[in-house]
């Protein structure tokens, strides 16, 4: 485990032991998903070849996470997005955590803390929002038909 994996179960102790957070396998697993499901650009979605994408840049600073909170709720709530939620990076943990919707809501705070591009996925990879260590943040609908 590293110091991340360590601080994020720490932090959401509570959450884990309640079962609103589940350990859901290994984060590449989803990674290999979000492939399968969007078009790519060396290691990142091609946000410009997803169809109806909505791509922002914010500033980097310290209500970042803040931003990309409000903007996950904007979404979620216009959209009527439902479904377990995964939650990978690209650093830290090792592993998919799984919540709905409304818990991702409330522990995105401490899962933005770690420094790395954070990407949440909806069911079978159907949607994906995602925050860039850069400042960008995307979400956007897959057109690949869900992984059999």
């Amino acid at each position: 485990m590293n110091y991340y994996e360590g601080e994020i179960r720490q932090a959401l102790k509570a959450e884990f032991d309640g079962g609103s957070l589940i350990e859901a396998g290994d984060a590449m697993d989803v990674f290999r998903l979000l492939e399968s499901a969007y078009p790519t650009s060396g290691s990142k979605i091609d946000w410009a070849r997803v169809p109806d994408a909505i791509q922002c840049v914010d500033e980097i600073g310290p209500d970042r996470s803040g931003r990309f909170v409000e903007f996950f709720v904007e979404i979620c709530n216009s959209l009527r997005l439902t479904g377990p939620v995964l939650y990978v990076g690209d650093h830290s943990p090792d592993f998919a955590i799984a919540a709905s919707v409304e818990t991702m809501k409330k522990v995105l705070p401490v899962l933005l803390e770690i420094p790395q591009h954070h990407f949440l996925v909806g069911p079978n990879g159907s949607w994906c929002f995602c925050l860039t260590m850069e400042g960008d943040i995307d979400f956007g609908r897959s057109a690949a038909p869900p992984p059999s």
